[in-house]
């Protein structure tokens, strides 16, 4: 039988650098004294305290306790593998090949083949803690009835820090994903840990806490998206805290130590978190799940902030179940809610979404409406683009807007009132990691800021002589839709352009050469261009879209696209010598975004 071993090519390349690092070079779930390095073998070196002699191919002399898993690769495990020292588990690959460096879309997977966790972090020690992190990897449970009674994917009971890691199949009694001990009553300092960001955590199961069960608050979470977890029992929850803090253990509110941040929630299966003294949660995105939140904070020292919590369970039918308050005294600050939680704090009220189509589009999930095909819908469906890890629930500014001050999302964050006010402003950064608003009252609520780039585009294309051009530029629009045409009277009273409006008010402006085609744009955003004969040479111009966002900037109400066009004749001579991919103008085939790490907003 051929041995599915692995050479990572790549780190034979980079020699020295992987050197000191322990790589796993088969895909097996084997204990076997040879030169193959498995998984399970590298986690019981580092357990045995790296010993200079190396263990069963695994490691040797001035090795780390960092462990090399190969991009896009399967390592099928049959039992628990226990962790009892401080180590790193990550993919590694070429980062500067770009397609492959998307954080979370090379992650080798982990996959439980037998019935059991993937990982049991404990060394038994109550007088230390240690760490453990996974980087850009997936934990595939086995999707059983009951993997494990505690951690259907984890059970720590140290340090545990996720990066770009999807868990999904777990299945447990208590404890989907993760089951967190977070008690240690000899020495409480060093009570167990989890921080998770930029993660999916997707389709697992319990009977309580479907996502994670954690004896007492113990986490950090943001950046992450949640869907699919299932909580079986009414009276826990996805992300669920078994027993409250002690007041030694609550810093002093507001600043809490347990927080979720820029984060989503949707499709999950029970109440997403119950919310205890000693947590906050900010910038969320909870939608479409059976059930929202429930607060238990009877000590004043919890908050939900900036966030939206709507349409759980959806469609809306009358019964709502967003949130629900048992002797409660969490502050609610600012948020985007149904009426059934309340309006919160006096100087930070919630506002209410009273209508019944939240998204724009035919199903929670998939592409977005055009503004003329839904000008109701708030939110659109929840999309993952092909080159990111994680997908999102866009705003909308609707063409009903007057100025975006009628938006229950954009700009509604709030600027403190007086010192004495409990006050939580929004995140730095949303989930993408793009930057908010620096000014307090124009952040926006939920897990996304609406972005629009700050300097000009660039597409173009390479044609042979009696093709079109498609190009698209939906990114380039940042978080913004084309408006309709029949809107641009509203924006320009008097149309320059010689010719019906195109959607997105779109106007073309000649910069180097004239006019050789026609062109045409769509409310997704997508061009195209026809040349207007067999001319060869390029057309060169700058187009202006106006865009749901800019159309209220009484100067400036469009965005600007620079294009490039290059046609020319099929060369039928055939070079023997020297091949070559692309057209003459090969690099304008590929779009080029520039400034989306800067932002402008149009307030006015």
């Amino acid at each position: 039988m051929l041995k599915r071993s692995i050479g990572i090519g790549m780190l034979c390349v980079a020699g020295h650098a992987y050197s000191a690092d322990i790589i796993v070079n088969t895909t097996e779930d084997i204990t076997k004294d040879d030169k193959e390095c498995s998984l399970r073998e590298a986690i019981e070196y580092v357990n045995r305290g790296m010993p200079k002699e190396g263990y069963n191919g695994c490691g040797g002399e001035n090795s780390t306790s960092s462990i090399l898993l190969e991009k896009k690769a399967n390592y099928k495990i049959t039992s628990k593998l226990p962790i009892k020292a401080e180590l790193t588990i990550k993919t590694t690959y070429e980062t500067n090949v770009n397609e492959d460096a998307i954080p979370g879309l090379n992650n080798a997977t982990i996959q439980m083949t037998g019935k059991d966790q993937i990982f049991y972090i404990d060394d038994a020690d109550a007088e230390k803690r240690f760490t453990v992190n996974l980087k850009e990897v997936n934990l595939a449970g086995c999707t059983d009835q009951n993997c494990a009674q505690n951690g259907g994917l984890i059970y720590n009971n140290e340090s545990l820090y996720l990066d770009y890691v999807k868990l999904s199949g777990g299945y447990a009694e208590q404890g989907g994903a993760i089951y967190n001990v977070a008690i240690n009553t000899a020495h409480p300092a060093f009570a167990s840990y989890i921080e998770i960001s930029n993660s999916l955590i997707v389709n697992n199961h319990a009977d309580e806490g479907g996502i994670i069960y954690s004896q007492k608050p113990g986490f950090k979470i943001m950046n992450t998206v949640f869907s699919g977890n299932e909580t079986r029992s009414n009276t826990s929850a996805n992300i669920y805290s078994a027993q409250q803090l002690e007041d030694t253990e609550i810093a002093a509110f507001p600043f809490v130590k347990y927080t979720i941040s820029n984060s989503t929630f949707f499709k999950n299966i029970g109440t997403v978190a119950n919310v205890i003294d000693g947590m906050g949660l900010n910038n969320l995105t909870i939608v479409a799940n059976t059930a929202g939140l429930i607060f238990n904070a009877a000590r004043e020292k919890a908050y939900l902030s900036n966030s939206i919590l709507l349409g759980n369970p959806y469609p809306v039918t009358g019964g709502r179940l967003d949130c629900r308050f048992n002797n409660d005294h969490s502050f609610l600050l600012n948020n985007v809610v149904s009426q059934d939680c309340g309006s919160g704090a006096a100087n930070y009220q919630n506002e209410f979404w009273t209508g019944t189509q939240l998204f724009a589009g035919n199903d929670i999930e998939g592409n977005c409406l055009s503004l003329k095909d839904d000008d109701q819908s708030i939110l659109c469906p929840y999309k993952q683009s092909e080159n990111s890890f994680l997908g999102y629930f866009r705003p909308r500014i609707l063409l009903s807007y007057s100025s975006l001050a009628n938006s229950l999302i954009v700009n509604k964050g709030r600027a403190r009132v007086t010192s004495s006010d409990v006050y939580i402003g929004c995140e730095g950064s949303d989930q993408r990691g793009k930057s908010r608003d620096v000014e307090a009252e124009n952040c926006d609520r939920g897990a996304i800021e609406i972005v629009v780039p700050a300097t000009i585009g660039l597409v173009g294309k390479d044609l042979l002589i009696g093709q079109v051009a498609k190009i698209s530029i939906a990114d380039m629009l940042g978080d913004s839709d084309p408006i309709p045409k029949e809107e641009c009277d509203k924006i320009y009273p008097e149309n320059q352009t010689g010719e019906p409006w195109k959607d997105g008010c779109l106007m073309i402006v000649q910069t180097q050469t004239p006019s050789k085609g026609k062109l045409t744009i769509d409310l997704d955003g997508n061009l195209v261009y026809t040349p207007n004969g067999a001319w060869r040479g390029a057309d060169i111009f700058t187009i202006r879209v106006v865009t749901s966002s800019t159309r209220f900037n009484k100067s400036k109400p469009y965005m600007e696209v620079n294009v490039q066009i290059v046609q020319e004749a099929e060369n039928n001579m055939e070079d023997k010598s020297v091949k070559t991919s692309g057209g003459s103008f090969g690099i304008f085939s590929v779009i080029v975004v520039l400034g989306l790490f800067g932002l402008r907003r149009f307030k006015k």
